[in-house]
C-alpha cells in the first residue's frame, strides 16, 4: 500500500518527507490475515513536525497518548490456517508484528487491548464475536468503535475482507472483566 507522509522542513516549508509502498506482513497467529502498519507514535504529537515515526514500534500503543494507523485484511473462514505449533507461531508474529502477541496468543482469535478502536469495512464483510455469544456482521461502508471490550473477529463471506484501523491508546481496568477476563 502507497503511503504518503508529509511535514515541515527547518525553513517551515510544507514539504512531502516520504512517498513508498509499505509491505503487509502475515503473522501466523492470526491465520492468514494481513496487517500493514501505516503511521503511528507511543507520545501525544506536536505539529507541525517533520513526519518521522519509529518504524520499530509495537503494533498497539504502548502508552495512553499513543495511537497507530493501519490496515488489516482476513480471508474468509475457510481459507484460515491454524498453526500446528501455537508457540512458534506466537514468537514469529512477536518478529513481524511485535506486541501483537501481547492481545492475540491463542488460536481463537479472543482478545481485548488498551485502546480504543476505530474501524472501517472498507470491502467484503466481518463477524464480531463478544461474550455469551452476542455477535453482528459488519459490511463494506460499516464502522464499529471498540471501547475496550474483549471480542474476536471472522470473515464470514466468501472473499477478502479488509478494514481500516485506528488505535488510540487508553487506560485499561482489566478488573472489570470480572471472570471474562483472558489470562495472558
Amino acid at each position: 500500500m502507497r503511503r504518503v507522509i508529509t511535514g515541515i522542513d527547518d525553513a517551515g516549508k510544507s514539504i512531502v518527507i516520504s512517498d513508498t509502498e509499505v509491505p503487509g506482513v502475515r503473522p501466523p497467529v492470526l491465520g492468514g490475515a494481513t496487517l500493514i502498519d501505516l503511521f503511528g507514535e507511543d507520545a501525544i504529537p506536536t505539529v507541525p513536525n517533520d513526519g518521522s515515526h519509529d518504524e520499530s514500534r509495537r503494533y498497539f500503543p504502548a502508552a495512553p497518548e499513543g495511537y497507530r494507523f493501519t490496515v488489516f485484511s482476513y480471508p474468509p473462514q475457510g481459507a484460515m490456517t491454524v498453526p500446528d505449533d501455537l508457540d512458534a507461531a506466537i514468537a514469529e508474529s512477536a518478529r513481524l508484528a511485535p506486541g501483537l502477541e501481547d492481545a492475540v496468543a491463542s488460536p481463537d482469535g479472543w482478545h481485548y487491548t488498551a485502546t480504543v478502536d476505530l474501524e472501517y469495512v472498507i470491502e467484503g464483510e466481518f463477524t464480531l464475536y463478544l461474550d455469551e455469544g452476542a455477535s453482528t456482521t459488519l459490511h463494506k461502508g460499516d464502522s464499529i468503535v471498540h471501547c475496550g471490550e474483549k471480542h474476536s473477529w471472522v470473515n464470514t463471506g466468501n472473499t477478502q475482507a479488509t478494514m481500516l484501523l485506528v488505535f488510540i491508546g487508553a487506560r485499561q481496568d482489566e478488573a472489570r472483566f470480572g471472570p471474562y477476563k483472558i489470562e495472558h
